[in-house]
């Protein structure tokens, strides 16, 4: 099933789970410490910290815990990404090495196969090892301007939600907020130009690329970073090194009459050369995030529909020009 019916209740929006934690070993294994009641509430588990970071070896273990009804220790690892093998190899290595008999996986995206895996164990283990899959998610609720964190059971002793699994061939959660998020505009830019062809993306789902009608190697983009930043984008990555920068540095030096050509203010430009790879940027950045409220989100939709086709209208003809200077210099 897709991942709207497998995780929004009414009235519900899903966002990243970035959007609460930003670092996975400095903010989320932290909270999750300090907040075990509430992964345990979900999987009918009473659960006590014993420590952060626990010595497995040359290893550690995201978080150690223990039932104090039974003393059972309880191993628990945490991502803020998709599940994937080198986490599941680091679950078993540190469940055993620390001598747990309670194994827990916390994620905000379960992949089918290893929710399938975890199954696996809880039907071929002896009795009294048992594993957990749960997921976390970032949740906007009602009119809440604010993420709040919940847990999802995913794999327990006994059975699992494939329903709340991401199998292959379905949209990510992330990836369906940014569809959201786009598509409006993708339609709007396409009917009323400059541009006539779809975007593509670029380092993931949240941003989207135009292709400049002038040249191959000009993009002009749109996007909304992990962190709170909504940005609108010139990318310059032609054929070569030195002509990208050899466009960028001409652009440079027009950067004033650029600059106040193109509504923002001066805190707001970032020129980027990038001098390792074959592109260089000029950004225009504001604060926003995709886990902003709908009327925020709207503003943010408004202010980049008007931007990016100044960006076309300024740059395109500046590029062109030294496209064709580099041209009769050659």
């Amino acid at each position: 099933k897709g991942p709207r019916t497998m995780t929004l209740d009414e009235g519900e929006r899903l966002v990243g789970a970035r959007e609460l934690w930003n670092h996975e070993e400095h903010d989320f294994t932290p909270w999750l410490a300090d907040h075990l009641h509430l992964l345990g509430n979900e999987i009918g588990l009473t659960l006590e910290l014993v420590a952060r970071e626990s010595p497995v070896g040359p290893f550690s273990l995201d978080i150690l815990a223990r039932e104090p009804d039974t003393g059972v220790l309880v191993a628990i690892e945490n991502q803020l990404e998709w599940t994937d093998f080198q986490h599941f190899g680091q679950l078993l290595t540190y469940a055993t090495g620390s001598k747990a008999q309670v194994v827990i996986w916390v994620a905000p995206v379960f992949r089918y196969e290893h929710a399938q895996a975890l199954h696996r164990l809880n039907e071929w283990t002896v009795d009294g090892v048992r594993f957990y899959g749960v997921k976390v998610e970032a949740v906007l609720s009602g009119g809440g301007s604010a993420p709040q964190p919940r847990f999802r059971k995913v794999v327990y002793p006994g059975g699992w939600n494939k329903e709340q699994t991401w199998q292959s061939g379905s949209v990510s959660p992330e990836s369906l907020l940014y569809q959201d998020f786009f598509e409006p505009m993708i339609a709007e830019l396409l009917s009323s130009g400059p541009f006539d062809r779809l975007p593509i993306q670029r380092w993931g789902p949240s941003g989207r690329y135009f292709l400049s009608p002038i040249n191959a190697g000009t993009w002009y983009a749109i996007g909304l970073g992990h962190r709170p930043s909504a940005w609108v984008c010139l990318h310059i990555e032609t054929d070569g090194k030195d002509k990208t920068k050899r466009i960028f540095d001409a652009l440079l030096e027009d950067r004033p009459h650029i600059e106040a050509a193109i509504p923002a203010e001066p805190s707001q430009w970032s020129w980027s050369r990038h001098d390792r790879w074959n592109y260089s940027s000029v950004f225009i950045s504001i604060d926003a995030s995709i886990a902003d409220p709908p009327e925020k989100q709207k503003a943010t939709k408004t202010w980049m529909l008007s931007l990016l086709p100044k960006f076309q209208q300024h740059f395109d003809p500046r590029i062109k020009a030294i496209l064709d200077d580099l041209e009769d210099n050659s």
